[in-house]
């Protein structure tokens, strides 16, 4: 999975790994939602999943290193919003992954939301070694 289309605008995005910044992803989507012809679930999904990709990337990957940064890509359409994450961690064994059995529990469900509010979700490494999450929601017209 790609990020940018021929159609597609980018943002690029660099925040230090502290969770008090998860509200800066969150407020470019919300933005852009207002110019996009598509319903306010679809941005407040792709919102909820890039908030879990990030808290994520910066817990586990970065280690709360405030010097260790989080990489975010907004690839906008007319048709869908792609999102790439990276961090500087070592990444996880996302085939081998597997939900919590106690969806319940206070923590370990981003991956789980993250699945069930994108419509496609990848794990991998960047060229450059970094790991990276990608994500892409496909918007549905308003109406």
């Amino acid at each position: 999975m790609t990020g940018a289309t021929e159609n597609s605008q980018r943002i690029e995005l660099k925040i230090p790994s502290q969770l008090l910044y998860l509200g800066v992803p969150d407020a470019i989507l919300m933005e852009l939602a207002g110019d996009l012809p598509c319903e306010q679930q679809d941005i407040d999904q792709i919102s909820t999943s890039v908030i879990e990709a990030c808290t994520n990337a910066m817990e586990h990957g970065n280690g709360m290193d405030e010097q260790r940064y989080v990489e975010i890509y907004f690839d906008i359409a007319p048709d869908q919003i792609a999102i790439t994450v990276l961090d500087s961690g070592p990444g996880f064994d996302h085939e081998q992954w597997r939900p919590p059995e106690d969806l319940m529990r206070e923590r370990g469900r981003g991956i789980t939301i993250m699945r069930e509010f994108s419509d496609e979700l990848t794990f991998d490494f960047a060229a450059d070694g970094r790991f990276r999450v990608r994500l892409r929601k496909h918007l549905q017209r308003q109406g």
